[in-house]
């Protein structure tokens, strides 16, 4: 094999090691946007239903907001997924 066919070779498993790489950090982070949304889906149903605070310590309102930004960036992931 010639010194510019290897270095070729090399150049495509760098590219697909860096694709496989930035695969696995979106999937960890759709995984952590779900988890998100999860677990912070009982303050968003007693925010919607106009119900007591489900929190002691008065961090509904953050919650909602963690819950609403997760929301709209795993929605925005998969908008941008089906373009790729």
């Amino acid at each position: 094999m010639s010194g510019e066919k290897q270095l070729e070779d090399l150049d495509k498993a760098k590219i697909l090691q860096i694709c496989i790489g930035r695969r696995l950090l979106i999937d960890k982070v759709k995984v952590w946007l779900r988890s998100e949304i999860a677990d912070n889906q009982d303050v968003v149903d007693a925010k919607h239903n106009k119900e007591e605070e489900v929190t002691s310590d008065g961090t509904d309102d953050i919650i909602y907001g963690r819950h609403e930004c997760a929301t709209c960036l795993y929605e925005q992931i998969l908008q941008w997924e089906k373009k790729i």
